[in-house]
């Protein structure tokens, strides 16, 4: 049997100082490569803790804020119905007070439902909604809601001359437009034409 050829050994010290000086440099070359790659390892490990660290203190901050935002939501809904309690309690009073029979003067109802009614708009108001000005004011198809055009000469078109149901801004977002009535300027009749043959 005949064996397959055996590759050359290729000698452990170069012949020549030439090579020798290359294998060194390469050696050398070698090593450094080792340390940076060691140090690059490193500089990795530690980016990915950190990079771990901030999404643990992104997630934390997370759950702090939407602790915050629900507390302060429950806050200020707590503040508002406290604010809205005497208003309550006099219309309780109201309604009490018209099924026992005792009938009052219109002019006296009016003057308690309009006490009771700016009483409801300072807490409103308090509360960031705002009213949406409407009569004489351009047509804003944001803010307002055409639901009638008018035909009048003494205002010019598209100007709002009558409010059918206010409208109310919170926060600086329309949160109800307001239902109104628009001038258009009137149209001239139709002359009909006669001919003569």
């Amino acid at each position: 049997m005949s064996s397959a050829p055996q590759p050359k050994r290729v000698s452990e010290k170069p012949t020549s100082d030439e090579e020798q000086n290359l294998v060194q440099h390469l050696r050398l070359q070698l090593k450094e490569l080792g340390k940076a790659k060691q140090e690059s390892e490193k500089k990795a490990a530690e980016y990915l803790d950190k990079l771990q660290r901030l999404q643990a203190d992104m997630e934390n901050l997370r759950k702090i804020t939407k602790r915050e935002i629900d507390t302060m939501r429950s806050q200020a809904s707590r503040d508002l119905t406290v604010r809205m309690l005497p208003i309550l309690d006099a219309l309780r009073q109201a309604g009490n007070f018209a099924h026992e029979g005792d009938s009052l003067p219109p002019e006296e109802i009016a003057v308690g439902l309009d006490m009771l009614y700016r009483q409801l708009m300072d807490v409103l108001r308090t509360a960031g909604l705002e009213e949406i000005s409407a009569v004489g004011q351009p047509l804003d198809p944001e803010r307002h809601e055409v639901v009638n055009y008018i035909e009048r000469d003494d205002e010019p078109e598209n100007t709002i001359v009558e409010e059918v149901r206010k409208g109310y801004i919170l926060g600086g977002r329309v949160v109800r437009p307001t239902m109104v009535i628009v001038a258009k300027h009137k149209t001239a009749p139709k002359e009909t034409e006669t001919s003569s043959k």
